[in-house]
């Protein structure tokens, strides 16, 4: 009777569920809503590109749905094997970019419909004849992409510095494209194409990428070095960096860090649980030594003991992880992939005790978020006999009286009782 889910869960989840599956496919948390009640204009031609001044950290949208190819159809491919230009415009934006500081460009295309393929082409902007002298092709790009690689990233795509090439042509190929230098001043044009009829809008986010070189040690809480795994991942839940540890425990890498934005680091070793720290790159502005020398204590497993799972947040309210809790759960998985016999329980929590904007009670929501957790592990393919949840709605928050958003969040959490190890 353990390993069964509780059958509070089991009926509630039934006529819960479902609606739960398409919650989390209609909210992007980590994309906040746009201020104005319309969505952002696009332009389907040229001449009439949306210019855009990228700062750091700029955002553009969510944009109203383009809709075909405008008055003139200024791209098309010199032929099939051409992974440079669209094979033709189908339902195109245009943007025109300039930049507001020197250093290295990148930029991230989120559809709000995951099933809409944006391709996307960079070209350098001369002149006021930039226009003209495209539609005659004398213009070639700087950067393509005409290709998504994996359904898993819902569609995103753009430039990046860990991407080795900078065009990818259409077919199976890698999502991202590598990333540009620039000057203040200078100007890009940006042009995206959605290969389907009927699509919906997108956003784009653009920043400056410092590269960052990260060092530490990884230890045991009797001051041993423990091999272990570190993964890097952005606010996106993407993996940047995935490295292991020496058998003294040290590791250094180097990786391009979008300015201003928090990204979280990872700690993992085949006996121990798992340990996340988060750094943000405006700490580099105040010491560039800020991300070397980390110092981490993994804790070992042990039968009986309760791990809180750090960095696992979710949307005031729901049961919907962030994408930046994504790092934490899929690394909980990969210590189960590893110790074949563990069995945990996933134990939810909530702050308050008032109900959800869905009704839902401080209990149910609790209860969902670790049905939250469970489903993700077992989408993973861990085992369902691994596995209980239980929830405990707001009767063991950390902050009773939550004085500020980061005590509120931390109440908001997922912890794992270990029940079995070894």
């Amino acid at each position: 009777m353990r390993y069964l889910l509780p059958l509070l869960l089991i009926l509630y989840s039934a006529t819960v569920f479902a609606q739960q599956k398409v919650t989390s496919k209609t909210i992007s948390p980590n994309i906040a809503p746009t201020n104005s009640a319309k969505p952002a204009v696009t332009s389907c031609d040229c001449k009439d590109a949306v210019k855009i001044n990228i700062n750091k950290s700029t955002k553009y949208g969510e944009t109203q749905a383009p809709n075909g190819f405008g008055a003139v159809q200024e791209i098309t491919a010199a032929n099939k094997s051409d992974k440079l230009n669209f094979e033709k415009e189908h339902n195109t934006a245009w943007y025109l970019l300039t930049l507001s500081l020197d250093g290295e460009f990148v930029f991230e295309i989120t559809p709000k419909d995951s099933s809409n393929d944006y391709d996307f082409i960079v070209y350098k902007y001369t002149d006021s004849n930039f226009c003209t002298s495209l539609l005659k092709k004398q213009v070639k790009p700087l950067r393509s992409n005409l290709s998504r690689d994996d359904e898993r990233l819902k569609g995103f795509t753009g430039l990046t510095s860990d991407a080795k090439n900078e065009f990818v042509g259409a077919g199976i190929g890698q999502a991202w494209s590598k990333s540009l230098q620039g000057k203040k001043g200078d100007k890009f044009m940006l042009v995206l194409d959605n290969v389907y009829p009927d699509g919906k809008g997108h956003t784009i986010k653009f920043n400056y990428v410092k590269q960052a070189t990260i060092t530490g040690i990884v230890i045991g809480p009797d001051s041993l070095p423990i091999k272990a795994e570190v993964l890097l991942s952005d606010n996106n839940g993407t993996t940047v960096k995935q490295i292991e540890t020496g058998k003294d425990g040290k590791y250094s890498f180097t990786a391009g860090l979008k300015e201003g934005l928090e990204y979280t680091l990872v700690f993992s070793g085949d006996k121990s649980f798992i340990e996340t720290k988060t750094i943000n790159t405006a700490e580099l502005q105040k010491r560039p030594e800020a991300f070397t020398d980390i110092r981490t204590i993994l804790p070992k497993l042990k039968k009986g003991e309760k791990y809180k799972l750090k960095s696992i947040n979710f949307v005031g309210g729901t049961d919907i992880l962030l994408y930046a809790s994504h790092a934490s759960v899929e690394a909980l998985y990969h210590l189960m992939k590893k110790n074949k016999n563990m069995v945990i329980r996933i134990e939810g929590h909530v702050n308050g005790s008032g109900t959800t904007t869905d009704g839902l009670s401080a209990q149910e929501l609790s209860e969902l978020r670790s049905l939250r957790v469970y489903d993700y592990l077992v989408q993973k393919g861990i085992e369902k006999e691994r596995m209980e949840i239980i929830g405990f709605g707001d009767t063991k928050m950390l902050f009773p009286k939550a004085k500020n958003e980061t005590e509120a969040a931390v109440n908001r959490r997922v912890e794992i009782n270990v029940l079995s190890f070894e």
